[in-house]
C-alpha cells in the first residue's frame, strides 16, 4: 500500500467529492432509491457513516474493538445494518453531518497512528494503510451505487489507486462484503490510470495477464463488476478470474 499519509489525504479528498454531491438534496433526493435492494441514497450514506466509526473505533480503541468483533455470531454487515436506524432516524438534513462527523474523525483518528502500525481487522490486523485504503475502497463503492442513483457522471483522479492496492492484498478477500477475490499472485495486470499513466502488477514473465481502465478495475473490486465493461484477460486463468470478478 501507498504512505498512509497519502492515502489519508486522498481519503479527505475523495470524500470532499462525494459532500459536494448530496450536501444540498433535497428530501426526494435523499430517498432516491439505489442498485442496493431496498436502499436509498440515505440508507448508503448511513452505511458509510457506521462503517467509518467502526474503522475509528479499530484505530483508536483496539481493547474495545476486539472485544466487539469477537463476540459470538459477530457480523460486521448484519451490525452495520442494525446501525443504520440509528442514523436514518435522523432528518435528512442532520444526515449529512452525522456522516461528515464520522469521516473527519475517522480520518484523524488514522492519521494520528504511527507508521508501520497495526490495526485489529475483521478476520486479523491490517496495516494502517491498508485499513486506510479499505476505507477509500468503501467510499468508492458507496459513491458509485449514490452517482448511478442520482445519475452523475464521475470523473475519477489517480486516487483511484488505493482502491486498487487494497482490492491486490489478499487480505482484502475476508472484508469484502461483494465476494471479490483478489488476482492471484501469477497474474499480471496492466492498468491506464486516468491520468493516462500505466500502473502495473503482478509478475513481469506472466503470460496470463489483465488489461484495462483502472477505474474499471475498482469497479470489480467494489461488486460493480457488470459495468467494468474496459477489462480483459487473455490465458485461461486470467480469463476464469475475470470472469468471477464480473459475476453479479
Amino acid at each position: 500500500m501507498s504512505d498512509l499519509r497519502d492515502v489519508i489525504d486522498d481519503l479527505c479528498s475523495e470524500a470532499e467529492e462525494l459532500d459536494r454531491a448530496v450536501v444540498d438534496l433535497d428530501a426526494d433526493g435523499w430517498a432516491a432509491p439505489t442498485a442496493v435492494p431496498g436502499w436509498t441514497v440515505g440508507h448508503q450514506i448511513a452505511h458509510l457513516a457506521a462503517l467509518y466509526r467502526l474503522i475509528g473505533l479499530a484505530a483508536s480503541d483496539p481493547v474495545a474493538f476486539t472485544a466487539l468483533t469477537s463476540q459470538p455470531r459477530f457480523d460486521l454487515e448484519a451490525r452495520l445494518r442494525a446501525s443504520l436506524s440509528g442514523y436514518l432516524l435522523e432528518p435528512p438534513g442532520a444526515l449529512f453531518p452525522r456522516w461528515h462527523t464520522e469521516r473527519h474523525n475517522t480520518a484523524a483518528v488514522l492519521a494520528s497512528l504511527p507508521p508501520g502500525r497495526t490495526v485489529p481487522w475483521l478476520g486479523g490486523p491490517l496495516d494502517a494503510s491498508a485499513l486506510a485504503g479499505a476505507a477509500v475502497t468503501e467510499l468508492f463503492r458507496h459513491d458509485q451505487d449514490i452517482a448511478d442513483a442520482l445519475g452523475l457522471s464521475r470523473k475519477r483522479t489517480d486516487r483511484v489507486r488505493h482502491v486498487i492496492e487494497f482490492g491486490l492484498l489478499p487480505e482484502s478477500a475476508r472484508y469484502r462484503p461483494t465476494g471479490w477475490t483478489p488476482p492471484g499472485p501469477g497474474l499480471r495486470i496492466f492498468l491506464t490510470a486516468p491520468s493516462g499513466a500505466l500502473w502495473e502488477y503482478g509478475p513481469a514473465d506472466s503470460r496470463q495477464q489483465v488489461v484495462g481502465a483502472a477505474e474499471d478495475f475498482c469497479l470489480l473490486v467494489t461488486g460493480h463488476g457488470h459495468q467494468a465493461t474496459d477489462v480483459l484477460a487473455s490465458g485461461p486463468e486470467a480469463r476464469a478470474w475475470l470472469a468471477g470478478a464480473q459475476a453479479p
